[in-house]
């Protein structure tokens, strides 16, 4: 089985510098790496053309992680709550997550019960927001 891949890019707020944007990054990539998943890491600028990722501009990359397993929709529940709690500590703007086509942007902490909605979107075909694009949030 080949692996998935999860991609989630950070917008960050607007007086963030490129050092802080990295360092951001970095924090994210380890809250992330707890996952039962096969690799958590930045995106970097050789990422193969078929993953899902298009830019090698160091502006779109920072801030972009990426999540790679063999099963990850198991995982997106935690995914979608540590992204929440996340982006409250950090104070950025949002993440957008991205698996198998289907996107949420997740704006803020996701209250208990409506972390299921984001996680029905990303699986697709699960909800209403089947390979499209759903933003939620605080």
């Amino acid at each position: 089985m080949q692996p998935s891949e999860l991609v989630a890019r950070v917008d960050f707020a607007d007086d963030v510098t490129e050092e802080e944007a990295d360092q951001h990054t970095r924090d994210l990539v380890l809250l992330l790496e707890g996952l039962d998943v096969d690799e958590v890491r930045p995106a970097d600028g050789e990422a193969e053309p078929d993953s899902g990722t298009r830019s090698a501009d160091p502006a779109t990359l920072a801030g972009a992680v990426l999540v790679t397993g063999a099963l990850l929709k198991p995982v997106l529940t935690a995914v979608v709550s540590l992204v929440g709690s996340w982006l409250e500590q950090s104070e950025q703007r949002s993440v957008t997550v991205e698996v198998e086509g289907a996107k949420v942007t997740v704006t803020g902490r996701v209250a208990a019960q409506d972390v299921e909605t984001y996680v029905r979107a990303l699986r697709g075909g699960e909800g209403p927001s089947t390979g499209g694009s759903a933003e939620y949030g605080a």
